[in-house]
């Protein structure tokens, strides 16, 4: 079974899938003069029909593509985005071959961290149902969690955003900034949620679109001494709560 789908950033067509994308990493370089660039190999690649005809009927070639993880039921469930190096050009009779590989040079907008992979192949069959799963993994596959929770398509994407709502968040786990982005997707989109992986990308969430906007209240339970020390980063979360409106209250 098909592992990746391959879709075209234009049309939001399907090109193809395959069975399994080396480079999606990035460890596969190539020099050009004074630019890098990524190598992806994609196996076992099959292009779809509807795409070759429509390549046919419009003489359309492709430049940027969504590299999907595929779930188990064969819905996208994420994505990396490649821009090819070259345009990409696809026939109506493209020749049957069982173990086809396409090689792809260009840039990968976000690279995949080997934890990251991890877990996509774990939420392939069946994403977070309870929150705090990430509590059992180490720092550098908690990395790879808050990677995989901001590419992932989110089942309730058209939720609007909440005005002056009261959170639950859990900070049993939080011990550093990356827990603490971890425990907030989940207090305010539940398990597997996001709602930031730093502070700037915190600062754009909060102007909207990602489930809830301010001002808001986040009530903060099973205490954690990490809201006790004095670090840079709380001293600048702080901030950002304070300007936008956002309160935390330790129950």
């Amino acid at each position: 079974m098909a592992k990746y789908s391959i879709v075209d950033d234009e049309s939001n067509l399907i090109v193809g899938t395959c069975d399994d994308i080396v480079g999606l990493s990035g460890e596969c370089t190539l020099i050009d003069g004074n630019e890098s660039f990524h190598k992806i190999i994609l196996e076992n690649f099959n292009i779809t029909q509807s795409f070759s005809e429509y390549c046919a009927k419009t003489k359309s070639r492709v430049t940027n593509i969504h590299l999907g993880i595929m779930g188990v039921d064969g819905d996208p469930i994420g994505s990396y985005y490649f821009s090819s190096k070259v345009p990409l050009y696809f026939r109506e009779n493209v020749p049957e071959n069982k173990e086809r590989y396409v090689e792809l040079t260009g840039t990968l907008l976000t690279k995949a961290s080997k934890e990251a992979l991890e877990i996509w192949e774990w939420w392939r069959q069946l994403p977070p149902a309870s929150t705090n799963l990430w509590s059992s993994l180490t720092d550098h596959q908690r990395e790879g969690w808050l990677e995989v929770v901001r590419l992932y398509f989110k089942r309730n994407s058209n939720k609007k955003d909440e005005k002056h709502g009261v959170y639950s968040f859990d900070s049993t786990y939080v011990n550093d900034s990356t827990s603490f982005f971890c425990a907030l997707g989940e207090a305010i989109n539940g398990p597997g949620g996001y709602f930031g992986f730093d502070l700037l990308s915190l600062e754009d969430c909060l102007c909207g679109g990602f489930g809830a906007v301010p001002p808001f209240t986040l009530n903060l339970e099973n205490g954690s001494d990490f809201f006790e020390t004095d670090s840079v980063f709380l001293t600048k979360l702080k901030e950002i709560f304070a300007d936008k409106q956002v309160n935390i209250i330790r129950l």
